[in-house]
């Protein structure tokens, strides 16, 4: 049965899953690298366009059977979801694009499975639950910010003794928030997650990016508290260069 791919635009945060899983019915909007566009349909099987929308960490895709006009969404219905308080971290390999253009496939390919282990067995070591992988980064949810932030700090030290003993390791940003947000399955969706995905795209390389309200009551510290405008965010958000070394 032919279906209509359907990116809902203000709810889109531009992780890239679906790019990454389906590149040939999935871009970047034209001018707007923070949001996906559907380009083809055709272009690949149902079941991979399925787990494309599966795979974006705010459900802004929808993939409706024509014939019935009947929504598919994952991973449940809008009424299952309830409300919950977490800690969202938002990861991303700088330039990653161009380290693939560099190294090459096959050294790409290894460098990047070295990446995804050291971070999720970090995650693991902190309490971190992984909602999803995006591509080059991940989107983790934590119970609580000391967890979150002392996750952050761990992510960043071992990258900087990487480099310091094997020569390299990419730098990574990293953006934290603690908010509200509505918890279905093993996703979550709302403005928090929209901010702290945000938050993340503002951080520079090597960077712990976080609001405000998540170092507060922490035994963390950084820098002095800045307002940001986040894109497609309608108030500034007050952020912390986090300190680690």
């Amino acid at each position: 049965m032919p279906i209509r791919v359907q990116v809902h635009r203000p709810v889109c945060v531009g992780a890239g899953n679906c790019i990454a899983i389906a590149p040939t019915v999935f871009d970047w909007l034209a001018g707007d690298y923070g949001k996906a566009d559907v380009v083809d349909v055709d272009s690949v099987d149902e079941e991979i366009i399925r787990e494309a929308a599966l795979a974006c960490p705010t459900l802004a895709i929808t993939v409706e059977e024509v014939g019935e006009l009947l929504a598919w969404k994952l991973p449940a219905r809008r009424d299952d979801g309830r409300r919950v308080v977490k800690t969202f971290m938002f990861t991303d390999m700088v330039a990653s694009t161009n380290l693939a253009e560099l190294l090459g496939d096959d050294a790409w390919e290894t460098l990047l499975g070295w990446h995804d282990e050291t971070l999720r067995g970090l995650f693991a070591t902190h309490h971190g639950d992984e909602v999803v992988a995006t591509g080059d980064g991940f989107f983790v949810g934590f119970d609580s910010p000391d967890d979150a932030l002392a996750c952050a700090v761990a992510i960043q030290r071992t990258l900087q003794r990487h480099r310091k003993e094997h020569g390299f390791a990419p730098q990574v940003r990293i953006g934290l928030h603690l908010a509200d947000a509505t918890q279905v399955g093993q996703n979550f969706r709302g403005v928090g997650v929209h901010e702290a995905a945000r938050i993340a795209a503002v951080a520079q390389g090597s960077e712990v990016l976080a609001s405000r309200e998540t170092l507060e009551g922490t035994k963390y510290r950084g820098s002095e508290p800045r307002e940001v405008e986040l894109k497609g965010i309608s108030r500034p958000v007050e952020v912390i260069s986090v300190e680690w070394q």
